[in-house]
């Protein structure tokens, strides 16, 4: 689910398209749970690989994110239809936390951090104490997807269909959503204390 972690102001129709993406991107474990009682993820396979690439070239999309989605969807989507596999299918989930931890553990390790790229790429600028900010954000995100993918690969390997589709195609959701409303509120806290202080 972490390739819709963090994405950039997209004015119009791109807006459009991009949440619908996600929306796509989101209802795909439930497209995965109603095809395994028909026996043919073939489907699913070849629709993710659709989606990704729209989200790859809908204008304003993060790039480095959107790029590294697509080749780990790639893998997935022809593993399933090599194989039809229902493991493979339920996998995927973890190869997405997986790939947004690589990606987001790169950019520690050659900075600017992911959360600093995309707040400069928005119009915002940073200083020393605000890059220490974005860099901070950026470790939280690595933590939440180890999370997030131990709990997808459990909910793979050893948990029922529907355990499985819940996770993976609401709550995990509704944690990076919690997330990011969270940060943005710690963000303006910090915000309004830095100006105070400015003013003192």
């Amino acid at each position: 689910m972490a390739q819709q972690v963090a994405t950039v102001r997209m004015p119009g129709g791109s807006a459009i398209v991009g949440a619908g993406s996600v929306a796509l991107l989101a209802a795909y474990p439930f497209g995965v749970y109603f095809l395994m009682g028909r026996g043919n993820l073939r489907i699913a396979g070849l629709a993710l690989v659709a989606v990704l690439a729209i989200r790859l070239l809908t204008p304003g999309a993060p790039r480095l994110q959107a790029l590294a989605a697509l080749a780990t969807g790639t893998v997935f989507a022809a593993a399933i239809v090599a194989t039809n596999s229902e493991l493979l299918a339920r996998l995927y989930p973890v190869g997405v936390s997986a790939t947004m931890l690589a990606v987001f553990g790169w950019t520690l390790l050659r900075p600017p951090s992911m959360v600093e790229r995309i707040a400069r790429a928005t119009g915002a600028v940073l200083d020393e104490a605000g890059v220490r900010y974005t860099r901070a954000v950026t470790v939280i995100w690595c933590v939440f997807f180890i999370a997030n993918g131990a709990v997808a690969f459990a909910t793979a390997v050893a948990g029922s269909r529907e355990a499985w589709a819940l996770y993976n195609g609401l709550l995990s959701y509704l944690l990076a959503g919690a997330l990011l409303v969270g940060e943005r509120l710690v963000r303006e806290l910090v915000r309004r204390r830095a100006t105070r202080v400015a003013r003192q």
